[in-house]
Formats: structure tokens, C-alpha cells, sequence
């Protein structure tokens, strides 16, 4: 990127006449102040570089700004980014359309990044494991008693009344079921998705307990809601399928309970701080909030309206745009919580590009990170949702396996995850390229050709 440069004085000086006499002391204090300068010019210069540096074509890049203006001018978003990189370099950021009415798009522009919570989630936990002081074999009701003895649906044959039976799980749930979304926890919204008779009968026993699915403005605490979601019957028996859920939110107060530190300060510790991850927050302070993106609502036919504030219910999905800067701010959903920016989100992607490490900082070792991204830890089940044939599931991603499939991320091994405000990312180890969308948009299915688009455009700009 080029930078702003201060203007030249117009001067001449001749080194004949003009000998300067330099005081030694001087001399020696503005040489270390170079000395102290060069490390963060040299890292900007790393990070930021022209793409064919990289080996990604600029006219290729090009494309994506053609699909993101004609989404905005088709009022598919309101606005959006978009940043790619390779090779620890950032090649491509660019901010297109509206943040907010009379607010244009920036690139330091806050996100309710939502899922995209998770992967933090799980890297807390590893950061637990990697210390002792957890196993992934563990129960985990050795920690949070109340999951002890877990029962599950079992609906019965067309007729019966009532059409279901709890029965005793086979096993516990442990933390690796947890990180892998096969706890046989679900989401409430998830009835809207599927509305078959068992995600609708679970998605009762939610609403009757006041199971919140992180995206509201939610009294108490993540703990509260913890208790009372583990004396509720499961989907599924522990281990045997896929079911994408409330686990994460479970595995936020896991890390609460280990660690006697709320999750907000874990992570802002012990993977913010050394990351340098400076606009990443559950509850950002007041004075960045005018930084926060709108929520958008499009039909996907050329009309956009902006969301108003407040608790909003579409069925079994119970959200709020405003949970971030609303309600009593205590309530920590390693779920859906946090919000964060394209750069501070490329930070992460990139300590995981680097095997655990960035700017000389090890926040994971090699090996961790591979049972993470790199380990499909759900057996023959696919990674449904957003995936499926051809993806499955490490421990906080989904992990392309098979390019043979509907979706293509572009590289055996590319793992990812997406945001139920339309955002998403996706990391591809092979090319070490990472690719970051962050769109506030209503509804969540809205994005998913963007994102295809995106991918294939990010992809077919490689040129070495």
C-alpha cells in the first residue's frame, strides 16, 4: 500500500560549505531511536505488500472489486470487506458501501463477528490443554457437575403420544465432543433450519428454559445459562453425528470454571493482548462503538433497510443487532459474542497459518494446531450447515477434505467458519493464503453466493 508521505521542503545543500558538527550524545540518541523505529516499519512492511509480491495477480483482485460494488448497487448488502493475503502478507483490503446510514464502509469498521466467536473459544481451551490442566478425553461433568447422567430424544413412530422418549445417554459428553459439535447440544434456531420433529421438540425445551442462543441481549451469566442447558436431554448420543450448537458457549464457561477468570479476560490476556488484537471485544467501550457496522435487512431483490435495535423473533431464532451495546454486558457467549475487525481477524488467521506463532509470540505449538485444523475429528458424519460432502470438522473448523464437492474452499486442507450476520474466513495452509469477508447482513443464506464468488475469485488470483 502506498503511504502518506510528509512533503519535501524545497532546500539545496552544498556538502562543501556546509559541514554540520554533530554533538556525539545526539548522535547516539537519534540512532537509537532508529534502532527502536525499524522493528514496527519492518513489520508494516510485511504485512502490507503489492500482490504480485505474493504471487497474486492485481487484475485478478480487481474482480472482487467489480462483485462487491455490483452487490452493494444491487442492494444484496449495504457494505462490506474484504482482505486477502499470502505469505504473512496483507495483498488486497478494500471497504466498499455503507457501514450506516450517511457512514461510509472503513476498514477498521466493527463486526458482530458471531460464530466466528468459536475458533477463539476453542483455542482458549487449547490453551488450557496445552498447560496440563485439561484433557479432551475428560467429562465434562468432572468440571461442570450438572452434566452428569445426560439423557437424550429418542422420538418414537408416527402416532404416539407423546411422539418422543428420553433416554439415558450411552456416554458422557466430554470436552473433545465439545470442540467438534458432536456434545448432541443444538441451537434453538436450528428449528427454523430443520424443522423436523426432534430439532422442533428440543427447540420447546429451549424456549420453556430460557436457553438463549448468544445473539441477544441476555441477562446473567454464561454460567446460568450453562446449568440449566445441561439438565435438558441432547439431540443425539455423545459422539455419533454432527450437530452444530450450543457446545462452544458450553466450552466458554469450561474455560471460566478451570481458569477462575471470566472468559472476557481470558481471552483479552491471553489471546488478544498477544496478538495485538486491539479492536477485539464481547462489549466494545463507548467511545469505539461509533465504529460498529449497522445491522442490514436485504430481500435480495434491490430493497435494503437498516435494523432497528431490540430483541427480534423469527420463529425458533431469537437475536438482537444491539447485544453488543445493550442489556447488563455480562453475559460472555464464546458461541456468538464477540465483535472484531478484518485486520485484528487476520492477526488470528495468521498465528494459525504460523503453526501457533505470530510476530515471534508462540501462542500454540505445531502439533496443537494440527489436531485443531488439520485432524477430522467427526468420523464419517459431513459438516453440514455450511458444508457438507466433502467437509468435515476439526476442533472449532470445518476442514475441506474432498474438493469433489458442492463447495469448494480451493485446497485439500482449507479450513474455515462464517458469522450468522454474513461474515466469514477461511485459511489455506497449502498456498498460505487467508481470506476475510465481513458484511452485516440479514439473512444469513443471503451470503453464501457472495462468499462462493469471493472464494473462487480469491483462488484464481494466484499466479505463481
Amino acid at each position: 500500500m502506498e503511504q502518506n508521505r510528509m512533503p519535501m521542503t524545497q532546500w539545496s545543500w552544498n556538502p562543501a560549505s556546509h559541514v554540520p558538527r554533530i554533538n556525539s550524545r545526539f548522535f547516539t540518541f537519534v540512532m537509537f531511536l532508529l534502532l527502536c523505529a525499524a522493528p514496527v516499519i519492518g513489520q508494516k512492511a510485511l504485512q502490507e505488500q503489492k500482490p504480485e509480491a505474493v504471487g497474486l495477480s492485481s487484475e485478478r483482485l480487481g474482480r472482487i472489486d467489480v462483485l462487491m460494488n455490483r452487490m452493494v448497487d444491487e442492494k444484496k448488502m449495504a457494505g462490506g470487506i474484504v482482505l486477502v493475503a499470502r505469505q504473512g502478507k496483507i495483498a488486497y483490503l478494500k471497504a466498499f458501501g455503507l457501514a450506516d446510514h450517511g457512514k461510509t464502509m472503513v476498514k477498521d469498521t466493527l463486526f458482530r463477528i458471531a460464530s466466528m466467536s468459536k475458533p477463539f473459544t476453542s483455542m482458549a481451551i487449547m490453551l488450557l490443554y496445552e498447560e496440563g490442566r485439561i484433557l479432551l478425553s475428560d467429562p465434562i461433568s468432572k468440571y461442570i457437575p450438572e452434566f452428569k447422567n445426560p439423557k437424550v430424544i429418542e422420538m418414537l413412530p408416527k402416532g404416539q403420544n407423546p411422539p418422543f422418549k428420553l433416554v439415558p445417554a450411552k456416554r458422557e459428553i466430554t470436552i473433545r465432543d465439545l470442540l467438534s459439535h458432536t456434545s448432541g447440544l443444538s441451537y434453538r434456531f436450528l428449528a427454523n433450519w430443520y424443522p423436523d420433529p426432534k430439532h422442533r421438540q428440543l427447540a420447546s425445551y429451549y424456549k420453556e428454559a430460557g436457553i438463549s442462543d448468544g445473539l441477544s441481549e441476555t441477562d446473567g451469566t454464561i454460567g446460568d445459562m450453562v446449568k440449566t442447558l445441561a439438565r435438558l436431554p441432547l439431540y443425539a448420543q455423545p459422539g455419533d453425528v454432527f450437530e452444530y450448537g450450543l457446545s462452544a458457549d458450553v466450552l466458554g464457561y469450561l474455560v471460566e470454571v478451570v481458569s477462575g477468570m471470566t472468559l472476557a479476560d481470558f481471552m483479552h490476556q491471553r489471546i488478544f493482548q498477544p496478538l495485538k488484537m486491539n479492536d477485539t471485544y464481547f462489549y466494545p467501550p463507548e467511545e469505539k462503538l461509533g465504529r460498529l457496522s449497522a445491522v442490514w435487512i436485504s430481500d435480495g431483490n434491490g430493497r435494503i433497510d437498516k435494523m432497528t435495535d431490540g430483541i427480534k423473533q423469527e420463529g425458533d431464532y431469537v437475536y438482537s443487532p444491539s447485544y453488543q451495546y445493550k442489556g447488563p454486558k455480562t453475559y460472555y457467549s464464546g458461541g456468538g459474542g464477540l465483535v472484531s475487525t478484518a485486520s485484528d481477524y487476520f492477526r488470528f488467521c495468521q498465528m494459525l497459518l504460523n503453526q501457533g506463532e505470530l510476530d515471534g509470540v508462540r501462542l500454540l505449538s505445531r502439533k496443537t494446531v494440527e489436531l485443531m485444523t488439520a485432524t477430522n475429528h467427526i468420523g464419517d458424519s459431513d459438516a453440514k450447515l455450511l458444508h457438507g460432502k466433502g467437509w468435515k470438522f476439526g476442533l472449532g473448523f470445518a476442514i475441506e477434505t474432498d474438493r469433489g464437492g458442492d463447495i469448494d474452499g480451493g485446497s485439500v486442507g482449507v479450513y474455515e467458519w462464517a458469522g450468522i450476520f454474513s461474515t466469514r474466513f477461511s485459511i489455506d495452509p497449502r498456498e498460505k493464503k487467508i481470506t476475510i469477508f465481513l458484511s452485516q447482513t440479514h439473512p444469513f443464506a443471503l451470503h453464501f453466493g457472495i462468499w462462493d464468488t469471493i472464494t473462487v475469485l480469491s483462488n484464481s488470483a494466484i499466479i505463481d
